[in-house]
């Protein structure tokens, strides 16, 4: 048998977890003036969603670390 780590990279989105990270895109995009269309909110979605599943779940921490990376 293979015992192979789960890691949090592999684990799904809920639709919770969906919902905060496009309120979080949101307030992002609004910030900055982006269209949620647009290059920059793609590559601050990635982003938001690497930060999720590295552990950072707190909306406003999350706001943070996208707006002082983009």
């Amino acid at each position: 048998m293979l015992k192979s780590p789960v890691l949090p990279r592999d684990l799904p989105l809920f639709s919770d977890d969906l919902d905060l990270l496009s309120d979080v895109l949101d307030d992002v995009c609004k910030a900055r003036g982006l269209g949620r269309n647009t290059s920059a909110a793609e590559a601050i979605a990635a982003l938001l969603i690497q930060l999720y599943r590295q552990g950072v779940k707190d909306h406003i921490k999350l706001a943070a670390l996208a707006k002082a990376y983009l």
